[in-house]
């Protein structure tokens, strides 16, 4: 049995984006977060007595990478190093090989990969072959080259580990950096695909061979949200693999939306507003927290709501809130994206243009053969030649959301909020 420790994306001392104002306490916690979740890590690798680590690139978070990141990740890597612990290190487009790097040591046991060649590097443990690890770095930022198809087995019948910075299948989320296929993966005869660049987590493939994204060990923005980590993955000498997803992330951030329709008094708002921050503190796992609420759906409170200054006093009077947390909540900002209230019912049954318009969306919704006539409909639009290259013609389920979407933009438009 061998045991490892899988991460990706560390993106050391990377700025946060798109906060507003914060606090002195949060700013000094974000300054320290992607350091605190490498630190995790490396406390993950010592607790479980890991074999060794594994980072799939993006150490840095640029390739002019900060004194203060590099001597952060040389003296985790020495922890390991005395602890018995080996690491290998793949670079990727965030940190590539030809990025400005300082004249320090890199601790024994530390093997980082080049970028001309896919190497294959024996871990053998008291003398014993245990397993192959093969990998290769990024020489520059951008690689078109599909680097997968360039890993090939060694005849050894110990585990073989991919160690790879690549974009797989194309995801439109991240950029199209060493793209690949899984088929690239699975033919490469390998046992692990030990993969970064994707920043959530997703396990491509269960087993033969076993593909996993282990996501970054520390979320930046918003749209990172959700707990972020790494991977404990032990592999047995018949090369079972059995995988571990473990948090290291500092700081946790977090979106939460909430309905106003069944809230028609301030006050029922506001502890709505206060069980919502609650509710992502006991989510956290003891990590300080950044939110950011949404206020959704039709209510009573949509006039409140619009009033000059109203919800810059929500936010204040939640964020007074979230500080006195044990740990804390920073409420970044609350979106206001509610809507007048309409008894859509009784006004379908008017006899003017709003009762004709919502007869007309609930045939279409509720009536599968309207609703194929659509598309057609919708043909001219979504083929023409300025259009056809950003839009596909929505599928069902997307109609449906574009059907009720349509219908509130015009009863914000037609209708006056009902009293």
């Amino acid at each position: 049995m061998i045991s490892f420790v899988h991460a990706a994306d560390l993106h050391l001392d990377s700025p946060f984006a798109g906060l507003g104002e914060v606090d002195a306490q949060l700013a000094d916690l974000l300054k320290s977060a992607t350091f605190q979740a490498f630190e995790n890590v490396i406390e993950l690798c010592m607790k479980r007595s890991a074999d060794f680590l594994l980072v799939a690139g993006d150490v840095y978070d640029g390739a002019d990478r900060s004194l203060r990141a590099q001597l952060a990740f040389r003296d985790g890597l020495r922890k390991l190093s005395e602890a018995g612990i080996r690491s290998f290190i793949a670079h990727g487009n965030h940190d590539p090989l030809d990025g400005w790097a300082s004249s320090l040591q890199w601790p024994e046991g530390t093997h980082v990969f080049g970028g001309r060649e896919v190497e294959s590097v024996l871990f053998e443990r008291d003398g014993d072959p245990c397993a192959i690890v093969h990998g290769i770095s990024f020489p520059r930022r951008q690689i078109k080259a599909n680097l997968a198809r360039r890993f090939k087995p060694s005849k050894s019948p110990v585990p073989q580990i991919g160690l790879l910075h690549c974009n797989v299948g194309g995801d439109t989320g991240h950029e199209d950096w060493a793209p690949c296929t899984l088929g690239d993966l699975a033919g490469a005869g390998l046992d692990y695909w030990a993969l970064g660049h994707v920043h959530s987590r997703n396990v491509l493939s269960a087993d033969n061979p076993t593909v996993v994204y282990p996501g970054n060990t520390q979320g930046r923005h918003v749209n990172e949200s959700g707990d972020r980590g790494c991977f404990f993955v032990e592999v047995s000498a018949e090369k079972q693999v059995r995988t571990e997803f473990v948090p290291t992330d500092a700081v946790r951030w977090a979106n939460e939306e909430i309905s106003i329709e069944s809230i028609d008094t301030d006050e029922k708002l506001l502890r709505a507003l206060e069980e919502s921050v609650r509710g992502i503190q006991a989510s956290a796992g003891q990590r300080p927290c950044v939110c950011r609420l949404t206020l959704s759906g039709r209510g009573p409170l949509h006039k409140t709501l619009q009033r000059p200054g109203y919800a810059e006093d929500l936010l204040e009077q939640l964020r007074e809130y979230g500080r006195d947390l044990t740990p804390a909540v920073w409420v970044d900002r609350i979106a206001v994206q509610t809507r007048p209230s309409v008894d859509i019912a009784s006004r379908r049954q008017s006899q003017d243009i709003v009762g004709d318009l919502l007869g007309l969306v609930a045939d279409y919704r509720e009536n599968p053969d309207r609703r194929s006539e659509l598309p057609d409909l919708l043909r001219t639009l979504y083929e023409h030649r300025l259009c056809r290259k950003y839009l596909d013609v929505p599928g069902e389920e997307q109609m449906l959301s574009l059907l009720e979407e349509a219908e509130s933009l015009c009863l914000d438009r037609l209708v006056e909020e009902d009293s």
